[in-house]
């Protein structure tokens, strides 16, 4: 006796049905440096970029053009560096935005100007900003970002723990006044200096006049998989404890699932890949965030400087890695938490992106 798996069969009739060249996110990692940060629990810590010259402001207008009229998320934020150190990220930002793309910046503030905050808020389309902050006082700042003093040569703005906070209480002035539609949102990955009694708090309420929502987690492992030494210890209990300090608080989102760091490796295939790409600052494009370093250059599906990113989109290049296996043959088990869930997520049913038995 046969049971039919009805499951499997929905998401393999979702699968045929969509097309790949239709993404669902565009992620721009258009940032030249990390400019004074030198944070040990970076994603990308220690990895090269990949060689190239920055796209300018006119290549991303092509990259726009491109897309005719498909309409993915741009996410416009960076691996191993800062996304506004690119020295247009201002026109960057407008590029996107004045043609109604629904657009999300993830920052770590420094870098955020007068003139990016009103590319941010002159547009039509959803448009969301994460700050990073990881930290709650000036102090603690300097350390769990490890900034480098003196400020790198050619660094455009002087760091400093209050000046990202003004940065930020500016975008949300102006988002009051021009685009109350805007989400600004402030993140907190918890290392041990906020996870002694009433530290996390004490962020919070520094923060709570000037944003919509504050994200706390517990930061991954980096690509390398290493795992930093200043990690909270008994993490599950710590992020238990805050979930109930903070319970009802509808501008605090403890994330908890974040206590373990380790990556799943319970999926074989990257189903994620199919409805997104990421074009790194010299214009390579990858299937995901986590891979637009030189450690993973034999992942790259292209150039658009090359090719257009429209015919990329649709290469069999492309549809030939959504059948690779992410161990032996992609060889990147280093999903973000967004793309690790959605994989865990089908991997279940996993047969069906590749055809169930009918």
């Amino acid at each position: 006796m046969t049971n039919f798996d009805y499951v499997s069969d929905y998401f393999w009739r979702l699968a045929q049905a969509h097309d790949p060249a239709d993404i669902l996110q565009l992620e721009l990692h258009p940032g030249i440096n990390c400019s004074v940060y030198r944070c040990r629990y970076c994603f990308g810590h220690g990895q090269a970029l990949n060689p190239g010259k920055f796209l300018s402001a006119d290549e991303y207008e092509e990259i726009a053009k491109s897309l005719g009229q498909r309409r993915p998320t741009v996410i416009i934020s960076g691996i191993a560096t800062e996304p506004l150190t690119h020295p247009e990220a201002d026109a960057l930002v407008r590029v996107f935005r004045g043609r109604g793309f629904p657009v999300g910046l993830y920052t770590k503030g420094h870098n955020l100007t007068a003139a990016v905050c009103d590319a941010l808020v002159d547009g039509a389309g959803e448009c969301f900003v994460t700050v990073s902050l990881d930290a709650g006082t000036a102090i603690d700042y300097e350390q769990v970002h490890d900034i480098a003093h003196p400020p790198r040569k050619g660094d455009r703005v002087q760091v400093s723990f209050e000046g990202v906070l003004e940065n930020l209480r500016r975008l949300s002035a102006l988002k009051r006044k021009v685009k109350p539609e805007l989400k600004l949102r402030a993140s907190i990955l918890v290392f041990e200096e906020l996870a002694r009694d009433g530290k996390l708090a004490e962020a919070i309420e520094l923060l709570r006049p000037d944003v919509d929502l504050i994200r706390i987690a517990i930061a991954q492992d980096r690509n390398d998989g290493v795992r930093v030494d200043n990690l909270p210890k008994d993490r599950e209990q710590l992020l238990a404890k805050f979930a109930a300090e903070f319970e009802g608080d509808g501008k605090v989102a403890v994330i908890a699932s974040s206590h373990t760091p380790s990556r799943d490796k319970a999926f074989r295939q990257c189903v994620a890949q199919r409805t997104q790409i990421t074009i790194d600052k010299s214009g390579n494009v990858f299937p995901c965030p986590q891979v637009a370093l030189q450690p993973y250059m034999h992942l790259k599906l292209g150039n658009v400087r090359d090719t257009p990113l429209s015919d990329i989109l649709d290469s069999q290049t492309r549809k030939r890695m959504f059948e690779l296996d992410v161990d032996t043959q992609m060889k990147c088990r280093i999903c973000d938490r967004k793309d690790e869930a959605i994989n865990s997520a089908v991997a279940s049913h996993e047969r069906a992106f590749y055809g169930p038995a009918r």
